[in-house]
Order: structure tokens, then sequence, then C-alpha cells
């Protein structure tokens, strides 16, 4: 008797008297939101300088290329040696800062700006070196 779909129909008959679920409408926040009018100054002087930091993110993927500077920087790591690792860093002629730091299983390179008061933007750059 319970399973009867005649004895539980979908939609019920008067379905049209029902009124919708709240969840239909939009919510009482949204109903009159004044946004402010929008203004492009700020993305257009991060995406400056994030062209800058993606050219500089580019050199430590090239440098990373040599076989030699690689198996350096990882061998630093691995004792965590810090400092070295660093130093290895600057060697590649970046003009951004960029911060090291690595897992056993990951290397991770920040690239930020060279002036301190210009933090618009950052770019990461994770690479995977072992399992």
């Amino acid at each position: 008797m319970y399973n009867d779909p005649t004895f539980y129909t979908y939609p019920p008959a008067q379905y049209h008297l029902y009124p919708a679920h709240p969840y239909h409408y939009a919510p009482y926040w949204a109903w009159d939101r004044n946004f402010p009018p929008v203004n492009t100054k700020m993305l257009s002087t991060s995406v400056v300088a994030s062209e800058h930091l993606l050219k500089d993110a580019s050199i430590v993927v090239k440098k990373l290329t040599d076989p030699e500077i690689a198996r350096q920087l990882m061998t630093n790591a691995q004792n965590g040696n810090q400092k070295e690792v660093d130093r290895i860093v600057k060697t590649f002629g970046s003009d951004s800062t960029i911060e090291t730091s690595y897992s056993p299983s990951a290397i991770q390179f920040v690239v930020g700006p060279r002036i301190t008061a210009n933090q618009c933007c950052r770019v990461t750059l994770m690479l995977k070196w072992g399992e």
C-alpha cells in the first residue's frame, strides 16, 4: 500500500497551490546590492608587475635545466643548507626577490617584486623533485 505510486502522487495534485521553496528566491542580502564602480588601476599595476615576475620565474626554470645546478640545489636542500640554496638561487640573475622552501618531494619558489612597497603580486612556482 505505501509503495503504491497512486497513493503518493508526485507532484501533488494541488502543486500550484503550494508556494515555491525559499531556495528558489535570491537571498535577502542580494536583493538590493550596490557595488562601488569598477577601478582597474590596481589590476593594471599588478598585471605589469606580474609580467616581470613571470620572466624571472622563467629564468629560474631555465637555470634548473642545467643538471649540475639542479644537483647542487637538491644536494644542499637535502642537507638542510638553506643559506647555500639561497646563494645558488641568487646566482640565477633574477631582478626579483625569490624565497625558496623545499620538502623531500618538492621545491617552491615564490617570486616577488624587489621593491617592498610594491607588494601587488607574487608568482609561486612549485616543482616536484621526489616521491
